[in-house]
C-alpha cells in the first residue's frame, strides 16, 4: 500500500517540514514581532521571535535554530542571535560579576559541534577551589583541560561514544565525523576538536569505570585502587565468603557435592588484537595499568625481559598457537596478540587475565604471568578445571615455571588440586593420547562443559583490531578494560535471564 498510493504523500509531508508549513509569521509568545526561527529539537514547528526563542532556550542552549529567510531555511547559531551561557547558577539567574570564557568557545554535543559564548561565575561568596573546569562539569560539561578551557563535551556526546564504541566498536574518528556532518554536511570548515575529543572521551569513560566500581566512595581515593578492582566478578563461579558456605573445605567426602567447589577456567590466545610499533609506555602510559583485566605492564614487561630459553616445540598439536607469535605476520608490531584467561562455564573475563604478547625467548612466559595473576584472586584451596588448547605441551614444567615468576605474581600450584584439559574442539587436533589424557568428557563435575567458551569473547571483541592496532600502549590497554568490563556486564545481565528461564522450562524437559 505505501508503495502504491502513500509514497507520493509521504514525500510531500517531508518536502513541507523543508518550509515553514502552516507556521504563523507572528511570534505566537509574544503575539507582537515577527517570527522566523525554529528549533530543529524542541518539536511542534512554530516559529518564534529572536527574544522569545532566546528565552525558551535558556535550558537548552544546545539546540539548533534555523532562521526562515522566506523561501529557506538556514543554520544559525544561538550566539548569533546574542546566547550567553553562565555557569556557577541555576538557569536564567544572572551573576553579579560575570566572567567571560575565551572568544569562541567549543562545544561538542550529541547533536553537533557548537561555538558558543560563556561566562563563568566570579561570584565573591564562591569558593576560591570552584574554577572554571569545576564549574564546567557541575553542569555536565567535560573540560578538555581545567587550565582555562576552551573546548567542552558534554556528558551526553560521552556518554553516547561509549555505548557505540562499546555495543557497535564504532571507532573515535567515524563518531566524530558523524557530529560533523550532523553539524553540516556541505563541507563547510568546522573547529577540529579531535584530538582532544579523544582525550575526553578516554578521561571520561575512565572516570566511568571508577564510579560503577565504587571507588568515589572509598576514602582511599583513586590511588588506593587494588589490582584487578575494577573489574566485575562472576557471580556463579564459587568463591569462598561469598557464595557458597563456610567450611566447604572440610565437607564429609560422602556428603560433599564435589562439583560446586570446582573453579574452571579456560585460556587461550588471540594473534588477531595486534599493535604497532608507535608510542611508548612513558609517553602514552595507562590511567590504570593492572587495575582491571589487563596484568600491571611494567612488572610484566620487566619479568619478560628475565625469561631465558624455555622454548619447548609441539610435538602433538597442529594449532601451534604459541609459535604464531614468532611468524611473518608479526613483524612491524610490538605487540603480537592479547593472551587472556576466562571461566570456563559462564565466560567472563578474570581480573587481571589479559596480558599482552610479544615476541620473548620463553614461549610460555606470557601465559604463565597471567595464569599467576589471575590465581592470585582465588582460593588456593580450591579444586581448578585449566583449559587451554596446548595443554598437553604447557602444562610441562609449569609449577617450577610459576615459582620463578616475579614475587608480585608467585604462586605455588598444588597439582593434586589442578586437573588439565583441552577444549572439546581442538582436542580432536591432538594426538589419541592427548585425547586419552586430557578430555574433558572424562572429567567427573564437568557436566557440558566444552571448553571452547574462550573463542566466543575473541569473536565479540576482534572489532576492535583494526581501530587498537595503531595505539599507543595506554589507550590501548584502557580500551580493552573498557570493553571486557562492558562484556562481563552483559554476561551478568544474561545469568539473571538464564535464572529466570531454567525454571520454565523444568516442566517441559
Amino acid at each position: 500500500k505505501w508503495q502504491l498510493s502513500l509514497r507520493d504523500t509521504y514525500l510531500w509531508l517531508l518536502l513541507r517540514r523543508k518550509g515553514c508549513g502552516g507556521a504563523s509569521l507572528t511570534c505566537p509568545r509574544c503575539e507582537t514581532k515577527p517570527a522566523k526561527y525554529r528549533c530543529r529539537e524542541c518539536g511542534g514547528g512554530m516559529l518564534l521571535c529572536r527574544d522569545c526563542c532566546l528565552e525558551k532556550h535558556v535550558k537548552a542552549p544546545l539546540h539548533v535554530v534555523d532562521e526562515w529567510f522566506g523561501t529557506f531555511f538556514y543554520r544559525r547559531p544561538l550566539v548569533d542571535l546574542g546566547q550567553r551561557i553562565q555557569f556557577g547558577h541555576a538557569p536564567g539567574e544572572a551573576c553579579d560579576t560575570p566572567r567571560p570564557g575565551h572568544e569562541g568557545f567549543v562545544v561538542i554535543h550529541d547533536n553537533g559541534i557548537h561555538e558558543v559564548a560563556v561566562d563563568f561565575c566570579g561570584c565573591k561568596r564562591r569558593a576560591k577551589t570552584d574554577e572554571p573546569f569545576a564549574q564546567l562539569l557541575k553542569a555536565g560539561w567535560y573540560p578538555a583541560t581545567d587550565d582555562r578551557p576552551q573546548t567542552c563535551a558534554t556528558f551526553e556526546v560521552l556518554e553516547k561514544f561509549d555505548l557505540h564504541a562499546l555495543q557497535a566498536k564504532t571507532s573515535a574518528y567515524d563518531f566524530y565525523i558523524i557530529l560533523e556532518r550532523l553539524t553540516d554536511s556541505t563541507g563547510v570548515k568546522l573547529p577540529d576538536r579531535y584530538q582532544v575529543f579523544l582525550r575526553m572521551a578516554r578521561e571520561y569513560r575512565h572516570l566511568l569505570l571508577l564510579l560503577r566500581c565504587g571507588r568515589g566512595h572509598d576514602p582511599s581515593g583513586v590511588w588506593g585502587t587494588a589490582a584487578g578492582e575494577l573489574t566485575i566478578s562472576c557471580p556463579a563461579c564459587p568463591r569462598p565468603g561469598v557464595n557458597i558456605q563456610e567450611g566447604w573445605e572440610n565437607a564429609p567426602e560422602e556428603d560433599r557435592q564435589e562439583f560446586l567447589y570446582v573453579l574452571f577456567l579456560a585460556m587461550d590466545a588471540c594473534f588477531r588484537l595486534k599493535r604497532r610499533m608507535v608510542s611508548s609506555e612513558v609517553k602514552d602510559p595507562a590511567l590504570g595499568s593492572g587495575w582491571g583485566y589487563m596484568v600491571e605492564s611494567g612488572p610484566y614487561r620487566k619479568y619478560l625481559l628475565t625469561v631465558t630459553d624455555q622454548k619447548e616445540m609441539s610435538t602433538c598439536s597442529g594449532l601451534a598457537a604459541l609459535d604464531h607469535a614468532n611468524t611473518k605476520f608479526s613483524k612491524g608490531y610490538s605487540t603480537t596478540g592479547v593472551g587472556m584467561c576466562i571461566c570456563a562455564r559462564h565466560e567472563f573475563v578474570q581480573p587481571n587475565g589479559a596480558g599482552d604478547l610479544q615476541k620473548v625467548n620463553g614461549d610460555y612466559a606470557n601465559m604463565d604471568y597471567i595464569f599467576g595473576s589471575v590465581l592470585l584472586h582465588k582460593d588456593p584451596r580450591m579444586r581448578k578445571i585449566i583449559s587451554y588448547d596446548i595443554v598437553c605441551q604447557w602444562w610441562r614444567n609449569l609449577v617450577d615455571r610459576l615459582k620463578e615468576l616475579p614475587p608480585l605474581v608467585r604462586i605455588s600450584l598444588i597439582l593434586e588440586l589442578c586437573q588439565f584439559v583441552i577444549p572439546k574442539m581442538h582436542i580432536h587436533s591432538h594426538t589419541l593420547l592427548c585425547q586419552l589424557l586430557f578430555s574433558l568428557n572424562l572429567v567427573p563435575g564437568s557436566a557440558n562443559t566444552d571448553g571452547e567458551g574462550i573463542e566466543r569473547p575473541w569473536s565479540w571483541i576482534g572489532g576492535l583490531a583494526g581501530s587498537t592496532r595503531p595505539n599507543g600502549p595506554g589507550v590501548r590497554s584502557d580500551t580493552l578494560d573498557l570493553h571486557w568490563f562492558f562484556w562481563n556486564w552483559m554476561k551478568l545481565l544474561g545469568l539473571r535471564e538464564l535464572h529466570v528461564i531454567k525454571p520454565l522450562t523444568k516442566g517441559i524437559c
